[in-house]
């Protein structure tokens, strides 16, 4: 395939199958790899055993996200999802659908999503209102390098028509931090103390 710009053709470098592995609930990327036989992909617990030491972003620390809350899949991508999975997502069409669309690769582009800590609850805000937006927060004691840092609460939830949701019932403590996933928006880290 060429890009055409004025009178000069650029070439598109060509897509590959790669496998994923994603959230299941938001669809984020999480790695992304080539295999050197065609089919199917392998089961998740095949390639991440019972979790997957996820780097935090922008912070120092592994968190080990539960393989229950992963699945793979095959899809045609560009070649730089593999240098950068985590600036992707795959959008499923609709987070309830009982058939569900067919899997379709996006970049990750709608702005961060502020959260804060509401007695013992997580709040998390969108700027970027498209409808109940899947949401998932892995709860986890602070992050260090290593063996990695267990997720302690993982809560699932949606946006509200007002681009907001509020989660935990008060199970959060003040000196957890968390991982915070929104559909088609960037991983958003909470740790105690930061202003938004």
């Amino acid at each position: 395939m060429t890009i055409s710009t004025r009178n000069q053709s650029v070439p598109q470098a060509p897509e590959l199958t790669v496998t994923v592995v994603r959230l299941e609930h938001t669809g984020h990327v999480l790695a992304a790899l080539t295999r050197a036989t065609p089919g199917p992909p392998p089961a998740v617990r095949l390639l991440t055993q019972s979790a997957f030491p996820l780097a935090v972003p922008d912070a120092s620390g592994l968190v080990l996200v539960p393989a229950e809350l992963l699945t793979t899949e095959e899809l045609s991508a560009p070649r730089d999802i593999l240098t950068a999975p985590w600036l992707w997502y795959v959008d499923t069409g609709g987070q309830q659908s009982a058939t569900p669309a067919t899997p379709q690769l996006k970049p990750v582009s709608c702005p961060a999503p502020s959260v804060g800590l509401t007695e013992g609850s997580l709040t998390i805000t969108s700027s970027t209102t498209d409808g109940a937006a899947p949401v998932l927060a892995l709860v986890h004691p602070a992050a260090q390098w290593g063996t990695g840092s267990a997720v302690s609460l993982q809560i699932r939830d949606v946006l509200g028509p007002d681009g907001s949701a509020l989660m935990g019932n008060g199970a959060v403590e003040d000196s957890d931090e968390a991982l915070v996933f929104v559909r088609g928006r960037p991983v958003t880290v909470y740790s105690p103390g930061e202003i938004d």
